[in-house]
């Protein structure tokens, strides 16, 4: 089977998913698309509206709420009014959460530290960049369309 850049990064998210999930489970945490990431990023950013949550943690708007559901049946979020707009709620995380995601960001940060290890000669700055221009690649690409390829532009 030819290597892809699609099948590596899939490969690679499976992995990084193998290798914390059972670590999560032990801090109760659910399991579904974003939460870790999502506790994460409330412990060092503060309370955020679902689209501000969305939008940072790269976690579409849909699916978000139901992880938020998720996290707040297991006490580590809760929603509120969000200041200034009676229509969107703020996500704010528990004192279970915040320990929670206090555990959660050391992992992370192992996580960074084993990864980063397995980069050989290559600098860890220089594959955050490649990583982020893929990512910008993907976010600024046209719809596909099977018909004519995003390169003949």
């Amino acid at each position: 089977m030819e290597k892809s850049l699609y099948a590596a990064v899939a490969r690679l998210e499976y992995e990084r998913r193998r290798y914390m999930r059972s670590y999560f489970q032990s801090l109760g945490i659910p399991l579904g698309q974003g939460q870790p990431r999502i506790l994460a990023y409330l412990l060092k950013e503060g309370p955020r509206t679902q689209k501000g949550l969305s939008e940072a943690c790269g976690v579409d708007e849909s699916t978000l709420s139901r992880c938020i559901d998720r996290l707040a049946e297991a006490g580590l979020v809760v929603r509120s009014a969000a200041p200034g707009c009676r229509r969107s709620s703020e996500i704010s995380l528990t004192e279970k959460g915040t320990r929670a995601a206090e555990k959660l960001s050391a992992a992370f940060e192992h996580e960074d530290r084993v990864l980063s290890a397995a980069l050989g000669g290559y600098g860890r700055e220089e594959v955050l960049s490649l990583l982020e221009g893929m990512a910008g690649a993907l976010r600024n690409a046209p719809p596909y369309d099977p018909d004519r390829s995003p390169m003949e532009e």
